[in-house]
């Protein structure tokens, strides 16, 4: 039997784009794999989503739990899914924590303002070392220079990958909430570099 991966997207910041980023790269994820999401986000963003999807007729391909402090450890015994994304809330350092310290790998999505990525740098340095940590750059234009020191400046830390593309401001994207995203552009290219890292 294979080991479930755990996937979580962190930013103590809010408005990085962790639910967009958790709901598009667990539907491109759903179909290669079984995947579950847990939303840990008390605003309950990914539930939300799912619930108004499933009202649509779209119905999301994966199983969305709502998981706290206490029912996190619980689950993880329990499921039997292939990967698990994990929403965390911003606002939350104990919950945070709490799901970086079961993952495999750390998605921290960032916009590629200095305030962002300082802040995705500093939560970087707080996840232990054993724990793999890339930073996603999110809502961005890829033609401006911002997003160009953006990335070099988080390629220029060892301790902290990057992937290899930006996800562009789309409007598509931001249109696809409360539905089943179908455009995935740039997370396609994400989620196969996510299936490389936890091979």
């Amino acid at each position: 039997m294979t080991q479930t991966k755990i996937i979580v997207l962190a930013n103590t910041k809010g408005g990085s784009g962790k639910t967009t980023s958790t709901i598009c790269i667990a539907t491109a994820l759903a179909g290669q794999v079984d995947v579950e999401v847990w939303d840990s986000d008390p605003q309950a963003s990914a539930t939300t989503w799912a619930d108004s999807a499933e009202e649509a007729g779209e119905t999301l391909p994966f199983s969305v739990e709502i998981v706290n402090h206490s029912r996190l450890n619980q689950l993880r015994q329990k499921t039997t899914a292939d990967y698990v994304v994990i929403d965390t809330p911003p606002g939350d350092p104990r919950m945070i924590d709490a799901a970086i310290a079961i993952a495999d790998l750390v998605i921290l999505p960032t916009a590629s303002t200095a305030m962002d990525l300082e802040r995705t740098i500093q939560t970087a340095a707080t996840i232990p070392a054993e724990i793999l940590r890339v930073a996603l750059i999110t809502r961005t234009n890829k033609q401006t220079r911002s997003y160009r020191d953006a990335m070099e400046l988080l390629q220029s830390h060892e301790d902290l990958a990057t992937f290899s593309t930006g996800i562009t401001n789309r409007e598509a994207i931001h249109h696809s909430y409360g539905f089943r995203p179908r455009i995935f552009h740039e997370y396609s290219t994400v989620t196969d570099e996510i299936l490389e890292i936890l091979q």
